[in-house]
């Protein structure tokens, strides 16, 4: 059974995608920074739909706590055919009442999550041969600017 990973799938968009793709038989890792009580409800709700699935609690904006548990689960339960890249944090403010602190929570979410998920689950995609998918989200105003 094919295993895909969805970060941030304790509610919002990820979560409506990973209930999608534990409908379509995939092996469904969810994942949320910590074992929140929405995590809990969503894996409740999960349940109902099938039990082909699994859960990850970690910070994608940590490096070292990424690449262990992800490294980990790889070695317990092999390669993951997917991931779809959904974690986000906001921190919207104008510019100049933007702390340094919220800055760097932002960019150690959005782009240093994108390696530090990634980074430790591609080789073991690439040696399972099975074509494997990736698939990242981002915010519109990657595309669009506004206010904050």
């Amino acid at each position: 059974m094919r295993k895909i990973l969805v970060t941030g799938s304790s509610r919002g968009i990820g979560k409506a995608i990973a209930l999608s793709l534990l409908k379509e038989s995939y092996y469904v890792i969810f994942h949320g920074k910590t074992e929140s009580n929405a995590l809990r409800e969503t894996l409740t709700e999960a349940k109902n739909i099938s039990e082909n699935f699994d859960y990850l609690s970690f910070d994608v904006g940590n490096h070292l706590e990424s690449k262990e548990t992800l490294e980990k689960f790889i070695n317990d339960k092999g390669a993951l055919y997917g991931v779809v890249l959904n974690a986000g944090i906001s921190k919207d403010g104008p510019f100049p009442g933007l702390t340094q602190e919220d800055w760097q929570d932002v960019i150690d979410v959005s782009l240093g999550g994108f390696y530090n998920v990634l980074h430790p689950l591609v080789m073991p995609m690439i040696r399972l041969k099975e074509g494997g998918r990736i698939i990242t989200l981002s915010s519109i105003s990657g595309e669009v600017g506004n206010r904050g």
